[in-house]
């Protein structure tokens, strides 16, 4: 998680910055993906305001807070987010859970009965992030994790191949 901390009309203070690294630090347990952390803090005459954004893994929360005290300000923006972030995931773990019956992802390559009915199929589909690598690296790390085949980047064309395990035991090469 990164933080980023800017003063607006007032003196840079590495205290307040200290501060706000340890509180923001429990935020990390909503997310896993690295998230970016934007902390604005104003004085203006007698108004002292605390405004955060976080971006990161599709999550967008964002707070203002103005109150007499700036530490107090950063706790309740603290708080304001915090309760964002909760909703946020709550919204996430019930949308896994309707969608796949309980939250246990079934999956079936086929049909599992000589039914015709469309309904006993089950599909999984997983988002990968296909890495650039050349042919070679990828029928390594094919062998390498076990699985049926590999969506990677081919490093000399850029552009999107499958790399795969055949039935006569050998490698074949999907290229578009």
């Amino acid at each position: 998680m990164q933080i980023n901390v800017t003063f607006r009309h007032m003196d840079h203070s590495d205290e307040l910055k200290e501060y706000i690294n340890d509180r923001f630090a429990r935020l990390k347990k909503y997310s896993d993906a690295p998230m970016n952390v934007n902390v604005v803090l104003t004085v203006e005459k007698f108004r002292k305001t605390a405004e955060v954004v976080i971006t990161g893994d599709g999550i967008r929360a964002a707070a203002k807070q103005e109150h007499d005290d700036l530490r107090a300000a950063i706790d309740l923006v603290l708080d304001k987010i915090e309760r964002q972030l909760k909703k946020f995931r709550e919204k996430v773990k019930s949308r896994r859970s309707s969608g796949q019956g309980g939250g246990q992802p079934s999956v079936a390559y086929g049909r599992e009965s000589e039914t015709t009915d469309d309904s006993d199929q089950v599909i999984l589909i997983q988002k990968i992030d296909p890495k650039p690598m050349s042919i070679e690296e990828a029928a390594d790390q094919l062998q390498i994790n076990g699985k049926g085949f590999l969506a990677f980047i081919n490093a000399d064309t850029n552009r999107v191949n499958v790399i795969y395990w055949r039935k006569d035991g050998g490698l074949g090469l999907l290229e578009p």
